[in-house]
């Protein structure tokens, strides 16, 4: 083999080599790109698992949480407002550890979706509209139905709005709650309590009862009726 042969052959395997050499390294480069968009993306949902989110969820209902309401609390004089709201249930015999005085201050579940305050203070002249209902629901709802969450009570015209409800909405004046109940009460038995319980009570109650397409509903005492 002559020297041009040899050095012809030299340059081939050099060639070669070359080419399996950038090979493995874009191989290798790849994997490592791999890897490192692997990291990335579990960094990423780590992360969002870590963001702390403003409200517990039951039931499928969104809850404002503690934070929340605390942040509520330093805007303006709400607290200074929620005290005298406190104070003015303490001393109108209603039950605060059935439903503590800062869940009557949810306006409702959907304060995430149209973007308004999750909590609202009620004006102080329809405070006394709510005695009678949570009177209700301590003696009559939750004997039959056991303990019960507030999703909403008290809203305001502009929350009524956007969610589509009435102008002369009980929630505007703050006479009524709409309740799920903590136990995995059934639709059904949920239904036949409330009936029953509302027949059983009579006109005389004023009570207004409303059975949503789920296990929430809806307890007024401002005029006998039932949907």
């Amino acid at each position: 083999m002559s020297a041009t042969d040899q050095f012809t052959l030299l340059g081939r395997e050099a060639h070669r080599h070359w080419r399996a050499e950038r090979i493995n390294w874009l191989v290798l480069t790849g994997i490592v790109l791999l890897l490192l968009l692997t990291i990335a993306g579990l960094w990423a949902v780590l992360y969002l698992q870590s963001v702390e989110r403003p409200y517990v969820e039951v039931r499928g209902y969104r809850f404002a949480d503690e934070a929340t309401f605390q942040e509520f609390l330093r805007q303006g004089d709400n607290r200074a407002r929620f005290a005298e709201f406190t104070t003015f249930l303490r001393e109108s015999d209603v039950d605060m550890e059935l439903i503590p005085p800062q869940d009557l201050l949810r306006q409702g579940s959907d304060w995430l979706r149209i973007h308004e305050p999750p909590f609202a203070l009620p004006p102080r002249e329809d405070w006394p509209n709510i005695v009678a209902t949570l009177r209700l629901v301590r003696d009559e709802v939750v004997p039959n139905t056991g303990p019960v969450l507030v999703v909403s009570a008290y809203r305001t015209a502009r929350y009524t709005r956007k969610v589509g409800g009435s102008a002369t909405s009980h929630h505007r004046n703050f006479c009524s709650v709409d309740l799920v109940p903590k136990s995995n009460i059934s639709r059904r038995e949920l239904v036949n309590e409330l009936q029953t319980m509302h027949v059983r009570i009579g006109a005389e109650s004023r009570a207004g009862l409303g059975i949503y397409g789920d296990v929430r509903f809806h307890i007024d005492t401002c005029g006998y009726r039932r949907w």
